[in-house]
């Protein structure tokens, strides 16, 4: 099981550097180009310290945040509502 959605340029995403989240089997990855467009900026959570999902809806698209027990917190933003919700129902399961 994995899953990949990108940032909606369509929703205010930069078109150079996009974010992403990658949901495999046992972790989920935050992914971003950094500002140099050199390297990558990431954040990985195993899902099995997931405590808690928050969608913030907006008038175009919506921010995702992804909350772990102890952990670092994701915060993902310029991502369709449907992918939003999409990716709160495969995290609550």
């Amino acid at each position: 099981m994995n899953f990949e959605f990108s940032s909606a340029i369509t929703r205010g995403g930069n078109v150079l550097t996009p974010e992403k989240i990658i949901i495999s089997t046992d972790f989920i990855t935050w992914k971003k180009r950094n500002k140099y467009l050199i390297g990558v900026d990431s954040i990985s959570i195993p899902l099995d310290k997931i405590s808690g999902v928050e969608i913030q809806n907006k008038i175009l698209g919506a921010d995702i945040i992804i909350i772990s027990n102890g952990l670092s917190k994701i915060t993902a933003k310029n991502f369709t509502a449907a992918d939003a919700e999409k990716i709160k129902e495969i995290l609550i399961k």
